[in-house]
């Protein structure tokens, strides 16, 4: 009878993770089908995007995509992408230190309205960001900084805030407090106990917010439509509408230029991947 109880429990066990893995498949497979099919898409040829056939490898592979996006006038990438770098780059540096001092403030002091503010973080991200980006808008136009990288630099750090803000309390949360009064105790300041101690402890989660940070802010669209028009200061995101036409769109060029966009996104993660493994255990060791 127990042998029996034992190879049942058995075989739901294999059929439970048999389970979870085909759907873990599934998941895997419905969220890399797009992107696959936007890099194929750059690839392939105008005359077979006309008459498009479900496969996973383009006929004839091109550059003639790629070639057009770079040559169109219009587009500007060297200017949008240095637009970008300047716009994103900045407002992540902004953002990232702002969360790391509200973040550490909010996990280790004790104030009046402390509970109800970190809700309020927590809140906010409910609000549609086209709300927004209305009301930001107005006060940007008050202090006369539309159409201009550091209206646009003010958006993205106000916007990216709350979120990071939650994120990195939660990281400074699990940082053991003895650490900081240990270090105390053997002279150090407050401000050395977060340099030698907290921060590299909370480097994960630095990198982690940071590359958040910085990704929401590379491929932004509405806010970069609506707040900078003058052509030579937008960003790549908002360039892709050259190719969008009111009789036809250019579907090859448009995946081009999103591969293009994604470059520098996808190279910032996979280079934050050592840091985010190396930063374990820097505190611990010094």
């Amino acid at each position: 009878m127990k042998k029996n109880f034992l190879t049942r429990k058995k075989v739901l066990n294999v059929l439970r993770i048999t389970f979870c893995y085909i759907l873990l498949i599934i998941i895997t497979v419905f969220c890399i089908f797009p992107i696959a099919w936007i890099i194929k898409t750059a690839f392939e040829t105008p005359q077979f995007i006309r008459n498009p056939q479900i496969q996973w490898m383009p006929l004839e592979p091109t550059l003639e995509n790629f070639t057009e996006v770079l040559q169109n006038p219009r587009a500007m990438v060297g200017r949008s992408f240095l637009n970008s770098l300047i716009v994103a780059g900045i407002s992540t540096l902004l953002s990232t230190l702002i969360t790391v001092l509200a973040a550490y403030a909010i996990s280790r002091f004790n104030f009046i309205g402390k509970n109800f503010f970190a809700i309020y973080l927590l809140m906010i991200n409910m609000v549609p960001p086209t709300l927004i980006l209305i009301s930001m808008f107005i006060f940007l136009v008050k202090i006369k900084l539309v159409n201009s990288h550091p209206g646009l630099i003010i958006y993205y750090t106000a916007i990216g805030l709350p979120l990071a803000i939650w994120m990195l309390k939660s990281y400074f949360d699990t940082i053991p407090i003895d650490l900081e009064e240990q270090a105390m105790i053997d002279g150090a300041t407050r401000l050395q106990a977060i340099r030698y101690i907290i921060l590299p402890l909370a480097l994960p989660g630095i990198v982690s917010v940071t590359v958040y940070v910085f990704m929401t802010h590379w491929n932004e669209f509405m806010a970069a439509l609506t707040i900078v028009q003058k052509q030579e200061l937008r960003t790549l995101p908002v360039q892709i509408i050259n190719f969008l036409g009111f009789e036809r769109t250019d579907w090859g060029p448009m995946m081009a230029f999103s591969v293009l966009i994604s470059i520098p996104a996808v190279v910032l993660f996979v280079f934050a991947q050592k840091h985010l493994v190396g930063g374990l255990t820097t505190g611990y060791t010094k």
